[in-house]
């Protein structure tokens, strides 16, 4: 069977939560929720794990790798590996110069990309502060045991827009427009709200109602490793239209993963949207938490997962 990865992208600076929710205990025994996903991502298959750490954070990842995660790999999962890449603001394609009042890095597309030299083989990729649940992970390990790595490939799991929402504040969402199973087009939208009747995106100053039936990703994606030179021509592109003569005011613009899909089908790729019966739940604000905990509490209580997760 082919071997596949897992990109953890974990170099967030949670500014809305308030601290380092990536490594945040939430579970019964402090667990966080890059420990689930570990977790489900081993047990789906996955034999390269990567983390995509800020330096600032590579430290605690290196210490939590040692004290946790190691030695259950070893023992459960000796031919999986783990390995870390750095985030740094100043890793550029060719010919981008990083502006000097620019202070972090540069979007999720970015992110990935900095794990460009370690992937060699199809990969999922996911938010470390997600719960995205097994069989989510399941489904998308199936998926890339089939693809060929020697052309571009891509995929994602859809999640109902109403299931994503924090009732705390607003959220980005990239909304999907879904063709036969497949991804027809993917907007990034960076501020959607609801009141619990209601959702709206605010765009431009402008608001718009949206319909409580959008399909969204939540950065639960697949591709085959040829789709680092899709992000680099994207980071280029990037640069060049948005970056460079722009003001200091205008410099926290970002690059997105959901572009890298979208420049996938404008290049003729069908790009399947799965279906998976998996809930999600993340943490954005710092009163969302008391949710997540109440949710893993309840799968743990159901036996979906071991208490403590790490039983060795």
């Amino acid at each position: 069977m082919q071997s596949i990865s897992l990109v953890i992208l974990a170099a967030g600076l949670g500014s809305r939560y308030g601290g380092q929710k990536q490594t945040d205990g939430l579970g019964p025994n402090q667990e966080s929720l890059l420990d689930y996903a570990i977790y489900d991502g081993l047990l789906a298959g996955f034999t390269q794990i990567v983390f995509v750490v800020r330096e600032s954070m590579m430290p605690s990842f290196k210490e939590a790798l040692e004290a946790r995660w190691e030695s259950y790999r070893s023992k459960y999962y000796p031919e999986a590996c783990f390995e870390c890449v750095l985030q740094k603001i100043d890793d550029l394609p060719e010919g981008c110069e990083q502006p000097v009042e620019r202070t972090k890095p540069w979007g999720t597309a970015h992110a990935l990309w900095a794990a460009r030299e370690c992937i060699h083989e199809p990969f999922a990729m996911i938010n470390a502060d997600d719960f995205y649940g097994r069989d989510a992970f399941l489904r998308i390990a199936q998926h890339l045991t089939t693809l060929d790595n020697h052309s571009l490939d891509a995929c994602l799991v859809g999640y109902p827009i109403t299931r994503t929402l924090s009732k705390n504040g607003s959220v980005s969402r990239g909304i999907c427009e879904i063709t036969s199973g497949n991804l027809s087009r993917i907007v990034e939208r960076t501020h959607i709200e609801t009141d619990g009747a209601s959702i709206w995106y605010k765009e431009n100053e402008t608001v718009k109602l949206l319909d409580d039936t959008e399909v969204v990703s939540m950065n639960l994606m697949g591709f085959s490793s040829a789709i680092f030179t899709v992000l680099e021509d994207l980071l280029t592109n990037f640069f060049t239209e948005q970056i460079e003569g722009m003001n200091p005011q205008q410099l926290s613009a970002e690059c997105y993963v959901p572009n890298a899909l979208q420049s996938c089908f404008e290049r003729g790729l069908s790009v399947p949207v799965l279906e998976s019966n998996s809930v999600w739940f993340g943490v954005t604000y710092p009163d969302d938490a008391p949710i997540v905990r109440d949710s893993l509490l309840d799968l743990v209580q159901k036996g979906a997962y071991p208490t403590p997760l790490w039983t060795q």
